[in-house]
């Protein structure tokens, strides 16, 4: 058997021979890049390069996979000159598996991997596994040229003659191989076909476009879609790593980074980040980043690449259920189980800094009078727009919880007396002053509060609460629609 890489034409061939050959690949290379592509074009490429060597049969084994014990492959496609050379459905060669126990079967296999044709004799074998298996097939020649396929052992091309002891030349070998490689760039063309049906799929399922990061040239490609929001002439798009940063919110920049470094430096199979794009026009999205990385036969990262996928949707409802679990579903406000927490928290800060926190809790005068003549629909009216009215008398940084029922509560941090009582008192005016509107029908209510101003003392949160509640009913009986002010607030 005679091992080799093509390196130069030289010897003398016969032209006619040659031509018709070269003739043959060129006219399929147009049939597998625009015509009937992987697999039917493979058929009529083995059947010209059959005829025009005149060998009795051509074929193409895929690697299925290799161990360093066995190796499995799968008869996959065949021209045979006459019925009695075909081959192609013998159970022999469906999906077969043979051992590597010989070593110039090995070494044979090895050759191959590296991407090295091999031609042989068969009367010239010496005794062993090729000998045996060219003599059980009546093969007096062969000649086999490996296809590679992103640099690995896809399969073989063979080329198998019963009758003549035929001698390749360097020229034929040559073209052959450029064969092989037709058939290289079909498989390609065909994954990249599937892969694209299948993002077409996902694309429409989960609205998501695709992504990758070039190690080595450190640009950044992208379908366009991801970032532009009219039509582009170009589909897909390239950019330095800066400028593809700049698409992604400032906020989410440093984390991604410092995300996408504990991925490479982990274990995880798959990444996966939301961060907020830009797109064209200025608008904002949220996306998931879904990706693997890429590595070279050194190690080394060659492509980091996935999707993003459109989770606006998600974030929407991620934000609903987050508002949901904080806020009161009636009045919008902060509900009770939060209130404590916040209560809490900024009692902490009071006694820390020393800053005084003041707390009114109020309640509406007679509203289960209210609830029970009007009804539950004016009942909820009134309490919504009870806590609206409370939310514009106080600032920003205040806390309005709804406690229960018609009890609602306040926190002012850094306010003394002086100041908070002006704030119970605009919201005193503003309820009893304006009525309030329910479907068309008006209800003219009063409000109650009591108000505890915090020192900045050790005291326990329930005790601030309990002094502000005794406070409020003082002004209930003291009348209702008025403040009343806790003697003193509690201490430890």
């Amino acid at each position: 058997m005679q091992t080799g890489t093509f390196n130069s034409l030289g010897g003398d061939y016969e032209e006619g021979t040659k031509a018709s050959l070269l003739s043959a690949i060129a006219r399929n290379a147009e049939e597998l890049t625009s015509g009937k592509g992987w697999p039917d074009g493979v058929n009529d490429l083995l059947e010209t390069l059959g005829r025009a060597t005149g060998v009795s049969r051509v074929w193409i084994f895929q690697t299925v996979s290799v161990t360093p014990t066995h190796i499995t492959q799968n008869y996959t496609f065949e021209w045979a000159a006459a019925p009695e050379y075909a081959q192609l459905g013998m159970s022999m060669f469906n999906m077969f598996t043979n051992a590597i126990d010989q070593n110039e079967y090995r070494e044979l296999i090895r050759s191959r991997q590296r991407g090295e044709w091999q031609k042989t004799m068969t009367r010239d074998l010496e005794p062993g596994y090729l000998l045996d298996s060219q003599t059980i097939q009546n093969i007096k020649s062969m000649l086999t040229i490996p296809i590679m396929v992103d640099e690995e052992w896809w399969g073989t091309l063979g080329f198998d003659d019963c009758e003549r002891e035929y001698d390749w030349d360097d020229v034929e070998i040559a073209l052959l191989r450029t064969a092989a490689y037709l058939i290289s760039n079909a498989v390609l063309r065909d994954r990249l076909s599937a892969k694209r049906k299948q993002f077409q799929i996902l694309r429409g399922i989960t609205d998501s476009a695709a992504w990758s990061y070039d190690f080595r040239t450190g640009q950044v490609w992208l379908a366009a879609e991801l970032i532009h929001t009219v039509p582009m002439p170009v589909e897909n798009l390239n950019l330095s790593l800066r400028g593809g940063l700049r698409h992604i919110h400032p906020e989410d920049r440093r984390p991604l980074l410092r995300a996408v470094r504990a991925y490479m430096d982990g274990d995880k199979e798959v990444f996966r980040y939301d961060v907020r794009l830009f797109t064209d026009c200025g608008d904002q999205r949220w996306v998931e980043l879904i990706g693997n990385l890429s590595r070279g036969r050194s190690g080394r990262p060659e492509q980091f690449a996935g999707i993003a996928v459109d989770i606006r949707a998600r974030k929407q409802e991620e934000e609903r259920l987050r508002v949901e679990a904080v806020t009161d579903p009636l009045t919008g406000v902060l509900n009770r189980r939060v209130f404590w927490r916040e209560l809490q928290s900024r009692l902490d800060r009071s006694i820390g800094y020393r800053e005084p926190l003041a707390l009114l809790i109020l309640d509406i005068d007679r509203f289960k009078t209210l609830n029970d003549t009007h009804g539950h629909v004016a009942g909820d009216g009134v309490l919504r727009q009870f806590a609206a009215r409370c939310m514009k008398a106080v600032r920003a940084g205040d806390v309005v919880a709804r406690l229960g029922g018609d009890e609602f509560v306040i926190l002012l941090p850094g306010e003394r007396c002086p100041s908070a009582r002006v704030v119970a008192e605009r919201i005193l005016k503003s309820v009893a002053e304006e009525p309030f509107t329910v479907d068309g029908r008006d209800f003219q209510v009063t409000a109650s509060i009591g108000l505890c101003v915090h020192d900045g003392s050790p005291v326990a949160p329930a005790r601030i609460l309990d002094a502000a509640d005794a406070a409020l009913y003082r002004a209930k009986r003291g009348g209702r629609n008025r403040l009343a002010e806790a003697d003193d607030c509690p201490v430890g």
